[in-house]
């Protein structure tokens, strides 16, 4: 709850900005380089290959991630990342579907009804966009923490009605790694705030090994080291 209301607060932040002319935002890729994202790996993925359901999950961790970025770059230059990679990677339409998941999560981030069929045509050679598959709440595909078993049973039950079992048992995996490292970022958020400036780098050293440290520190709006 805590991550969704900051990026909430961030996107907010985004849109209110472009009611002025802003500065000529950074590109991912320079923020990649020598900003807040720099030596991260992306968290999530772009597709899963015929695993449609943990596709969506994936994707939108990734977006998560992206957005943490928002104040060094803007949502068009996140928009165009996001083309530019999706396209590179798997192709123009499924560019075309991941960009209409993107709006339809910031849609969800401020409160909107998720569209249900992209803006604009459908990328060449493409006659028409493909009808929508149904979605997926996103209670189900990134749950926050059930608070007690039975709320967690009551998930996993509706998962397996809705995805099947072996899919359910997927998320379920996904779930652990993403509650575990949340818990990680909120304690060292916590244990952050009682140091000084010259021990934080310590600490965050103690907590963090390798390709986490960086993307901890973005996390937890400290500069890179």
């Amino acid at each position: 709850m805590v991550k969704r209301a900051l990026l909430l607060l961030m996107l907010t932040t985004a849109l209110a900005a472009c009611a002025a002319p802003p500065p000529t935002p950074r590109s991912v890729d320079e923020v990649r380089a020598t900003g807040s994202l720099r030596g991260t790996e992306l968290d999530g993925a772009w597709a899963a290959p015929g695993k449609r359901r943990e596709a969506e999950a994936l994707l939108l961790r990734r977006f998560d991630h992206l957005l943490t970025a928002l104040g060094e770059t803007s949502l068009p230059e996140l928009r165009r990342f996001i083309e530019r990679e999706v396209t590179r990677e798997h192709g123009p339409q499924a560019a075309h579907e991941a960009l209409a998941a993107w709006d339809d999560h910031l849609a969800v981030l401020q409160g909107r009804p998720p569209t249900q069929m992209p803006d604009g045509p459908a990328p060449e050679p493409t006659p028409r966009v493909p009808k929508r598959p149904a979605v997926v709440p996103r209670s189900l595909l990134a749950p926050d923490k059930p608070v007690n078993e039975a709320d967690a049973q009551a998930l996993h039950a509706q998962r397996v009605a809705q995805l099947g079992a072996a899919a359910a048992e997927r998320l379920r995996a996904q779930d652990l790694s993403r509650w575990d490292w949340q818990r990680r970022i909120d304690d060292a958020r916590s244990a952050l705030q009682s140091l000084a400036p010259a021990a934080k780098d310590a600490e965050l050293a103690r907590r963090f090994t390798g390709r986490e440290l960086p993307r901890a520190r973005a996390l937890l709006g400290l500069p890179p080291a």
